[in-house]
């Protein structure tokens, strides 16, 4: 089923043209947790972070494309102190999420945005308001007339520096080689950043690092993921 057109209205995204999946279908029960939940946890088009009830002190780490939430659930699970803020376009995603952090109790810790991404960092988050972003899997849109699609631009990556604080992290993720190698690239390139792998570009797997559906596809098509980590600058 689909949403009401007024819950569509409050938090579904319409400020930026985006590309890929956006709103499809939502089941009874998830209808009825999105309805309870996001006037509690999410960030709609006229918030910002300093609305969102955070608690003071406590470190903001966000998710970009959390997809259906298993490595949300997982960062909240390690990393009790942190606030999450989960960004992610494609409803039923939203969805299912919710779902996993209500029956894992850890829902409160969390705000959760359907917002893109660049509308998020750009109108909704501070300038050095964040203690970490990851990006998981983005899509490669392989095509290369479709390039300029992916989410991981120049422009972009210096958005993403500008809000964290100096010692923030960005850690990324892909099983695209070639996208790995286009990130890798860009965020090289980008002032202020310094890439915790040095020359050898990238990191080792965390060992705390859940293994979520889409990334057990992938190993199973034998596609195998590569990370980075990359740390902002500090102040002299």
């Amino acid at each position: 089923m689909r949403l009401t057109q007024e819950f569509r209205k409050q938090f579904s995204q319409h400020e930026m043209r985006t590309h890929g999946r956006k709103n499809g279908f939502v089941t009874t029960g998830q209808e009825a947790r999105l309805t309870k939940w996001l006037p509690v946890i999410g960030l709609s088009n006229s918030m910002t972070l300093k609305d969102a009830k955070i608690p003071e002190n406590s470190p903001i780490v966000m998710e970009i494309g959390f997809g259906n939430g298993d490595f949300l659930v997982q960062l909240a699970k390690n990393h009790p102190e942190w606030m999450l803020i989960g960004v992610e376009i494609y409803l039923p995603g939203v969805a299912k999420a919710v779902a996993r952090l209500e029956d894992a109790g850890l829902i409160e810790r969390t705000r959760i945005t359907q917002l893109p991404a660049q509308f998020v960092l750009t109108r909704q988050v501070e300038e050095e308001q964040l203690d970490g972003i990851f990006v998981n899997h983005p899509d490669p849109w392989p095509k290369a007339r479709h390039h300029k699609r992916r989410i991981i631009q120049k422009d972009f990556a210096r958005l993403m520096v500008s809000r964290l604080k100096p010692g923030g992290f960005i850690k990324l993720a892909s099983d695209v080689d070639e996208l790995a190698g286009w990130m890798r690239e860009i965020l090289d390139a980008t002032p202020g950043l310094i890439n915790v792998a040095g020359d050898a570009g990238y990191i080792e797997r965390d060992e705390d690092r859940v293994f979520t559906k889409f990334e057990q596809r992938g190993l199973r098509e034998g596609r195998s993921s590569q990370f980075l980590h990359y740390v902002k600058e500090t102040k002299a």
